[in-house]
């Protein structure tokens, strides 16, 4: 019930982008709950949506919640929040819908800020393996993207991150054009332009994904291509209809015990805070055993 507040205080203490990661249950039954967050100063909601059925939901979550997923884009929409949809990726479950949720978000553009798909890593609930389990890698996620949107979106699209280590992630933006055709505007400058020093990367990818995911401002901005696109895009069409029609397609693979390597985790920028002022690597925070030992939660005052 404090959540209004604490976004507030957030916001007061100059946090300019706040993100809410959430199952979306009360935005979807409470009404005025999203414009309670929103006029606290709430930027974006990250939305668990792992698939468009319910039969994907009773597989994953115990519930059928594709009515509830939606109400809660939906209410979001009318208290003008941006949403980011998040499924998490199971193979055999939900890797066969991954083009229906993409196209499930080229039809709400104007809520609808992103998808960022998450394959699932073994640990917490999932930490129990009699043997080594089946990854979704992100080569993989990539060639699903193409094959299931038809060619709308391709394998070269997409571009590795400006933060983290290379293969942790990637991402892709596209513009929607009247026609039902799609744009690729991924900025390509820190791959094919020239180098760019890891601090740089990071803030250009803060300042990328609060711009891109919140909800239109009704402000104008410009392609960050480098590549030579933009200048076949009319850059009318792009100034009117860029804030309200662009999509950002993202996926990051977090590692757990059966995957796990040293120099991504040097390269980790997303971190937990310790008691005694030590920034831990979200993974490793995260990391269990298979039969459920933990390196850092539930230790030294660390807790979930």
């Amino acid at each position: 019930d404090d959540l209004p507040a604490i976004i507030a205080l957030g916001r007061r203490k100059g946090f300019s982008f706040i993100q809410l990661n959430t199952n979306g249950l009360r935005l979807a039954v409470e009404p005025g709950y999203a414009g309670s967050l929103a006029a606290a100063g709430l930027a974006t909601v990250f939305l668990q949506f792992d698939g468009t059925n319910d039969l994907i939901h009773s597989a994953l979550r115990g519930l059928p919640l594709a009515e509830q997923k939606l109400k809660a884009v939906r209410n979001c929409g009318e208290a003008g929040l941006g949403v980011v949809l998040v499924p998490t990726l199971v193979p055999g479950v939900n890797t066969s819908d991954i083009g229906n949720i993409i196209r499930f978000a080229l039809s709400n553009l104007t809520v609808v800020r992103g998808v960022h798909f998450q394959p699932v890593s073994y640990f917490g609930r999932y930490a129990s393996a009699t043997s080594v389990p089946v990854h979704f890698t992100l080569p993989e996620v990539m060639r699903a993207i193409e094959e299931q949107t038809g060619g709308l979106m391709k394998v070269s699209d997409f571009v590795p991150p400006g933060g983290e280590n290379a293969h942790c992630s990637f991402h892709g933006s596209f513009f929607a054009l009247p026609d039902g055709r799609l744009r690729c505007i991924s900025s390509a400058a820190s791959n094919c332009c020239g180098g760019q020093d890891g601090r740089a990367g990071l803030l250009r990818t803060i300042s990328s994904v609060a711009r891109q995911w919140s909800a239109p401002k009704g402000e104008n901005k410009t392609a960050e291509s480098c590549c030579g696109d933009d200048d076949v895009l009319d850059l009318d069409l792009f100034l009117e209809r860029a804030t309200s029609h662009s999509l950002s397609i993202s996926c990051m693979a977090f590692q757990d015990a059966w995957n796990l390597d040293m120099e991504r985790l040097r390269d980790c920028c997303i971190s937990i805070m310790s008691p005694e002022g030590r920034m831990i690597p979200f993974c490793a925070y995260n990391l269990t055993s298979a039969s459920g030992g933990t390196l850092y939660r539930d230790h030294q005052g660390l807790s979930a």
